[in-house]
């Protein structure tokens, strides 16, 4: 077996080594309702995120207090050879203008979750706050992401609102 850059593993042994915590701040042209509802709308990740070749809720459960909902969901990411599943349990809690999600392990990831946080700017614009914090498997993966981490989060939130854009046009709900 031949290893990306040899040696590399023995720099990131530990998972303290191999673990990223990460905060972003974006502010998008989109009330915090139509963001909100996007990105709580887990069910359609695959229409319109790269890499997503699947995605889907298992479980939906209204909160006691009927503030929110409790998800079990599966996203399937993928590109070229690289492929996995997250099975998730997501909190999804609109008054609080809140998503938090926290993936069972998998191949790739010894953990991961995440938190996006909604406010307000104005009445057509929301600040995006996103929390990642997760350990990968292996230091090659380590190392890419270092490598792509701004690109890849920019991306992201750039399909997140371009979704906002789309269901605009059509007139469409963003979901739940």
């Amino acid at each position: 077996r031949r290893s990306f850059l040899p040696g590399l593993s023995n720099l990131l042994k530990t998972a303290e080594q191999r673990r990223r915590t990460e905060s972003w701040q974006r502010v998008v042209q989109h009330p915090r309702a139509t963001i909100f509802r996007v990105v709580a709308d887990v069910g359609s990740y695959s229409e319109f995120l790269p890499w997503c070749i699947g995605s889907r809720v298992l479980e939906r459960t209204v909160s006691a207090d009927g503030a929110g909902e409790q998800l079990s969901t599966e996203i399937s990411v993928g590109f070229e050879l690289l492929q996995s599943s997250f099975f998730s349990s997501v909190t999804v809690s609109p008054d609080r203008g809140c998503v938090h999600a926290v993936s069972e392990p998998n191949d790739y990831m010894e953990h991961l979750s995440f938190t996006w946080q909604f406010a307000p700017v104005g009445e057509t614009a929301c600040r995006l706050d996103l929390e990642l914090d997760f350990c990968l498997r292996q230091s090659e993966h380590v190392l890419m992401w270092d490598l792509a981490q701004d690109k890849i989060m920019s991306e992201y939130v750039g399909c997140f609102s371009r979704r906002c854009t789309e269901l605009s046009r059509r007139g469409g709900d963003a979901g739940p």
